[in-house]
This record gives C-alpha cells, structure tokens and sequence, in this order.
C-alpha cells in the first residue's frame, strides 16, 4: 500500500504539470491564437504613421497565445481535466450557425428569436417560458441597437412582411 506523505494532498498530479485544467485551457487558447494570426497572416500590419488593417487581429492574436502559453498550471497546483459536455458546445455553436443561415432570408424577427431558443437547449434546467420571454427581449434589443442606434441595413421582417 502507497503512502501519500502527509505535506502533499493526494488529489494533485505529480507530473510536470500540476493542474491539467489550467493546462488544457492554455492549449485552447493557443489554437484560437493560432486561427486568429493565419487569418489576419495577409493583412498589412502597416507602421506607426500608418497602422494597418492586421495591426489589430495580430496583435490580438499574440496576446491571447501569451495569455495561453500555461505556465502557472506547471507551477501551482489546481483542478483535475474532467469530462467535457458536449451538449453545450454544439448547441451554441448550432444556433450561431442557424442565425447565421437564417438572418438574410427571415429577417432578425425570426433569426434571432430561433438562435436564442437554440442555444437554449444547450441547459437541461430552462424553462420554456424564460426562454421564449429572454428571446423576445434580446431580439427588441438587437433591433434597437443595431438598426435604430447604427442605423446598420440588418432586415428584420423576411421580405415582403413588412418595411422597417
């Protein structure tokens, strides 16, 4: 029978890393890293005088994969890496996909209220009625901000439902 030494809890990793939850989430900051800089590769960085369009997404993208470089998860100790739920991640990124094919064709009166109840059912405790009154108020208040305060061409009824 092993001992575990009673200065050391027995719940930490003994490896070089010692908290695989930090460490993963540094990995996925990466990667985004990553997928930011490849596509803002092409754009211009420009100079001081004249700052280009990549100056942004680059620098961004070398902020995040230094926020995500983990060397405290191989310093301090922290969380074991746990099951991930995959229901989230796909409902979420399902309604944006559904927004997104949705918006032109429908309008922000339909899209928008569809990709709420969507990402929705990414929790198995919301009710039906929150999520039908949340909807409605965030889709009144993207039509406030976006077509009456920006004044951005978003349609907001499918054509030939109205003018607005």
């Amino acid at each position: 029978m092993s001992r575990v030494p009673a200065n050391e809890p027995d719940n930490l990793p003994r490896g070089p890393i010692k908290s695989p939850l930090d460490f993963a989430g540094g990995l996925f900051l990466l990667l985004i890293a990553a997928v930011g800089y490849a596509g803002a590769f092409s754009l211009p960085v420009g100079h001081l005088s004249s700052i280009g369009s990549g100056l942004l997404p680059k620098a961004l993208a070398v902020l995040i994969a230094a926020f995500g470089l983990g060397f405290m998860s191989m310093l301090a100790g922290g969380e074991r890496l746990e099951r991930m739920a995959i229901r989230g991640p796909i409902f979420v990124l399902g309604a944006v996909v559904v927004f997104a094919a949705t918006i032109r064709p429908l309008g922000l009166a339909i899209a928008g209220p569809l990709a709420v109840i969507i990402s929705a059912l990414a929790d198995k405790d919301t009710r039906p009625i929150e999520i039908v009154v949340f909807a409605i108020f965030v889709t009144l208040l993207c039509f406030a901000m976006f077509k009456l305060l920006l004044g951005l061409p978003i349609p907001i009824f499918p054509p030939g439902y109205g003018s607005y």
